[in-house]
């Protein structure tokens, strides 16, 4: 039986260094958010891993239209922006260099594109950043090193 835990959670810890998604219940992902993070910060190497983005509030009604630069350049997403909902979280799993400037952006169609919010990463820390609070809106993005 202790063979079988060890092998399930190496298979765990192999399939997030892989980037590759897996579910289970709230309670096994809680006891292997630990493992997750240091997984992910392997695969990261000497950068800082971006976990997942929250919308804590948002800047217009029913949904923000946002994407991730960082030092300038578009990161995330792959496609034009993510729409999100209040209270919504949306993995972002991407490696950046340590003290680098992240942008939260907000996609206008009409008016120029709005700036959510501004960080400097911290490079020698696992933490949470807040982007802060262009229209009104506030995120929260999780950052492992």
């Amino acid at each position: 039986m202790r063979t079988w835990r060890k092998l399930s959670k190496l298979t765990a810890v192999a399939a997030v260094a892989g980037g590759l998604a897996f579910t289970a219940t709230p309670a096994a992902i809680a006891a292997g958010d630990s493992a997750r993070e240091k997984a992910a910060a392997l695969t990261c190497g000497g950068n800082v891993f971006l976990d997942g983005i929250r919308a804590l509030t948002i800047s217009e009604n029913g949904r923000d239209e946002v994407y991730l630069e960082a030092d300038g350049v578009k990161i995330w997403p792959s496609g034009r922006y993510v729409s999100m909902a209040a209270g919504q979280r949306v993995e972002v799993d991407k490696c950046v260099r340590p003290q680098a400037a992240l942008r939260l952006i907000e996609v206008d169609d009409l008016d120029p594109n709005d700036l959510i919010g501004r960080v400097i990463l911290e490079g020698d820390v696992t933490k949470d950043y807040y982007f802060c609070c262009g229209g009104g809106a506030r995120y929260r993005i999780g950052a492992v090193r």
